[in-house]
C-alpha cells in the first residue's frame, strides 16, 4: 500500500512483527502449525485439540484485504476474552448460516464456542494465545490469499502436528502429504464437471484439495462436482467441513463419520443433511415471521 506521509512515532502497520511467507507454502504452514502446537501445549497441556484447530479454522475463514491484514491481526491479538469469544462465535454463526448442510460434520469445531461444552476461563485464554501465535506467524498471508489457500491443507498440518506421530497413529489417522496427493491427482486425472468423487478415507481432505486444484488447472469448476467423503475421525471430518469452504468445493459436499467396511455412511449422512436443512429452513421461516411481526407492531405503534 502506498503511504502518502510518514507514520507517527510508535505507530506501525505491522505491530506483531509478522514476516511474509518465505520458502514453500507447505514449510510456512508447518511453521504456523508448530507455533500453534507449542503455544497450546505450553498454555493448556495435552489433548482438547478441537480448541486450537477451531481457532485456526475460524481465523482462516476470515480474509482481510492485503493492506489491512497485519493491523487486523494485531487487533485480534489484543482482544479481551469476552470479545475474542464473541468474534469466534460470530464467525461460526456465519459459517452455519452459509452452509447449514455442513453443521453436523463441523460440530466438533463449532461446539467449542457454542453449546453445553463451550470453553470458558483459562481455556479461552489459551485459545486466544493460539490465535496470536498463528497470526504472528503469518496465518493470513496464507489463508487470505485464494490461490495459496487452495494449494495447501493448513488444518491438516495443524491437526497432525498437535497430535504428533504416535497420537495420530493411535487414532488411526494417516494424512497424505501434499506432494503425494498432487502427484496422485495428476495420475488419476482431473475430474470432469458434474461427476461424483468418493473418498473413503478422507482425513482432512488433502486428496479432494489436490483433485479440485487439478480441475482448476484444466479450466474446470470444482463446485460442479459432488464430493462425498468419510473418515472414522470426527475431528478430521470437521476440518474437512471447514476446508470445503476454504477450497471452494461448492454446494455438493457430503461428509460422514464412519467405517466404510461396516457402516452405510452415505445413507446416514444424507439423512442427517436432510434433517439439518429442514431444521434450518424452519428456523429461517420462524425468524422471518418474527421480524415481520415486529415491523408490523412497530408500524402500528407509530
Amino acid at each position: 500500500m502506498t503511504q502518502s506521509r510518514k507514520q507517527p512515532a510508535g505507530r506501525s502497520h505491522n505491530p506483531l512483527g509478522i514476516a511474509p511467507p518465505t520458502g514453500s507454502i507447505h514449510s510456512y504452514a508447518a511453521r504456523i502449525a508448530e507455533a500453534v502446537d507449542e503455544t497450546w501445549h505450553n498454555d493448556h497441556g495435552h489433548g482438547d485439540w478441537q480448541v486450537p484447530v477451531s481457532v485456526v479454522a475460524t481465523l482462516a475463514l476470515i480474509a482481510p484485504p492485503p493492506d489491512k491484514r497485519d493491523r487486523a491481526a494485531a487487533q485480534v491479538a489484543a482482544l479481551d476474552n469476552d470479545v475474542f469469544t464473541h468474534l469466534m462465535r460470530a464467525q461460526w454463526g456465519q459459517f452455519v448460516n452459509a452452509r447449514p448442510d455442513l453443521i453436523t460434520p463441523a460440530w466438533p469445531l463449532v461446539s467449542v464456542w457454542d453449546g453445553e461444552n463451550a470453553i470458558t476461563g483459562p481455556t479461552v485464554r489459551a485459545a486466544q494465545r493460539v490465535a496470536k501465535a498463528a497470526l504472528q506467524r503469518g496465518l493470513w498471508h496464507l489463508s487470505a490469499e485464494p490461490e495459496l489457500r487452495c494449494s495447501l491443507d493448513l488444518l491438516g498440518h495443524v491437526l497432525t502436528t498437535l497430535r504428533g506421530r504416535k497420537a495420530a497413529t493411535a487414532h488411526s489417522a494417516f494424512y497424505t502429504a501434499p506432494g503425494v496427493a498432487d502427484a496422485m491427482a495428476h495420475m488419476l486425472g482431473a475430474p470432469e464437471e458434474g461427476t461424483q468423487m468418493h473418498e473413503p478415507t478422507a482425513g482432512t481432505g488433502g486428496m479432494l484439495r489436490a483433485l479440485a486444484q487439478a480441475m482448476r488447472h484444466h479450466g474446470r469448476d470444482p463446485a460442479t462436482v459432488t464430493w462425498a467423503a468419510v473418515d472414522v475421525d470426527p475431528l478430521a471430518i470437521a476440518c474437512l467441513a471447514a476446508n470445503a469452504l476454504l477450497w471452494g468445493l461448492g454446494p455438493r459436499v457430503l461428509l460422514g463419520v464412519g467405517d466404510i467396511l461396516t457402516d452405510d455412511w452415505i445413507a446416514a449422512a444424507e439423512a442427517q443433511r436432510r434433517h439439518t436443512l429442514d431444521l434450518a429452513g424452519h428456523i429461517r421461516r420462524d425468524k422471518a415471521m418474527l421480524q415481520a411481526l415486529d415491523r408490523l407492531t412497530r408500524g402500528d405503534a407509530a
